[in-house]
């Protein structure tokens, strides 16, 4: 056959590729443990950070510093945590450091907040539902609009028939260019929801990198440079619109920068930063547990993770804990069995394509060892051309090459 040799080249790469994504997947799987980050709670009581990680053991958890603490201390040493437990058996605390401690209170002061990179890397709705913020009946209802933003004007479109309403959007686009704004947007973000207690809006990140606060009250534009720009260089918003309406989202920064934008005491607007290392949004995940007094922040990704027990009120550390991923089994083998792991998914990303999750060089001399007994082996029963492919193969994919060859029908070797 004429093309016999391109054939069977194409067959034995594709049969190479597939091998090194199912079979890394299927050795993970035989090989499995739990070995993620333990929770991580800074302690009102203890005024340190607590590892709870009952995998250890499970009569009792410890602070950063190593110190044991029973389990049956568990509710009472991290009480803002454990707020409804202690509640429900009658030792709730009737005030803490000089607040007095309510259900209702603490509900409304717990924040619970989560990004991973896939959050902000994925699409994102090119269309937005602007609330009105002040309804006349108290709870929030769809307008039966929805707008985008066009490279020279907010446009709302009517649902219901898919026309351009041009008074609003003349309305809205007129307001944002007297304040300042530049059109085309580069982002927006809000919560186009109803099933929160209170709107505000959109912040939208204009063509010069300034961050507009917009919102509809009583049917009109409420529009309002918040000027954070002078302090940071605005990266990515996360709208959260919490119970106590202390701040309207997390802010982050081209430079790693991390915070809270919140309102001043003139009715503008503040950045807070928080008093944690740099943020890589592309690789760490965001994970933030805070009540009244305290927040326990932690950056976590493959290779670390670093949390921070900061105080509620200025964000500043009080307490850091720093913990390097623990090798696992899995870890273990795929360093020594495979050079190169190829996967249709990756962990920081949320399309489907060719992903190369890891590189070993103590796998690549394990495969050249293998590769060099493939050439040795076969160096009788194949043309050298052959044998120098499959010998490559082994030497590029290691025992994956070899599963790859040996799923190839005999004939195909000779």
């Amino acid at each position: 056959m004429r093309f016999k040799n391109i054939i069977y080249v194409a067959i034995l790469v594709l049969t190479t590729i597939v091998t090194s994504w199912t079979v890394p997947a299927l050795v993970r799987k035989m090989v499995y443990e739990s070995n993620g980050y333990p929770l991580m709670y800074y302690s009102s009581r203890l005024k340190e950070l607590c590892i709870i990680d009952f995998r250890e053991t499970k009569e009792a958890f410890r602070d950063v510093k190593g110190n044991l603490y029973p389990r049956s201390q568990y509710d009472s040493l991290l009480p803002l945590l454990n707020y409804r437990q202690l509640a429900m058996n009658g030792n709730l605390p009737d005030s803490l450091e000089g607040h007095a401690l309510d259900v209702k209170v603490l509900r409304s002061k717990q924040v619970m907040f989560r990004l991973r990179p896939s959050d902000v890397y994925s699409p994102h709705p090119k269309m937005g539902v602007l609330l009105e913020a002040m309804p006349k009946r108290g709870s929030l209802s769809l307008p039966g609009d929805y707008f985008r933003m066009d490279a020279h004007e907010m446009t709302f479109v009517e649902s219901s028939t898919h026309s351009i309403n041009r008074e609003k959007s003349k309305m809205f686009t007129d307001e944002l260019l007297k304040k300042g704004f530049e059109f085309p947007v580069k982002a927006f973000w809000g919560n186009p929801t109803v099933r929160k207690p209170y709107e505000e809006g959109y912040f939208c990140l204009d063509n010069k990198g300034s961050l507009f606060h917009v919102k509809m009250v009583n049917g009109r534009p409420f529009v309002k440079d918040t000027e954070v720009s002078k302090e940071v260089s605005v990266k990515w918003f996360a709208m959260s619109e919490v119970s106590d309406k202390r701040f309207y989202g997390y802010l982050f920064g081209q430079n790693g920068e991390m915070g809270i934008l919140e309102s001043s005491e003139d009715g503008g607007y503040r950045f807070m930063k928080m008093d944690v290392r740099p943020v890589d949004l592309s690789r760490d995940e965001v994970t933030i547990m805070g009540n009244m007094l305290y927040w326990t922040v932690r950056l976590s990704n493959s290779a670390s993770m670093d949390c921070y027990g900061l105080k509620c009120s200025t964000l500043s550390s009080l307490s850091s804990y720093h913990q390097e991923k623990a090798i696992g089994t899995w870890d273990r083998v795929a360093d020594f069995l495979f050079p190169v792991i190829l996967s249709p998914l990756s962990p920081d990303k949320v399309f489907v394509n060719a992903y190369v999750l890891h590189f070993s060089a103590m796998a690549w001399g394990v495969s050249s060892v293998l590769a060099l007994l493939v050439f040795m082996f076969m160096r009788k029963r194949l043309v050298l051309h052959k044998n120098i492919i499959m010998s490559v193969v082994v030497a590029l994919t290691g025992v994956v090459g070899v599963i790859a060859l040996l799923l190839l029908p005999r004939s195909r070797f000779e």
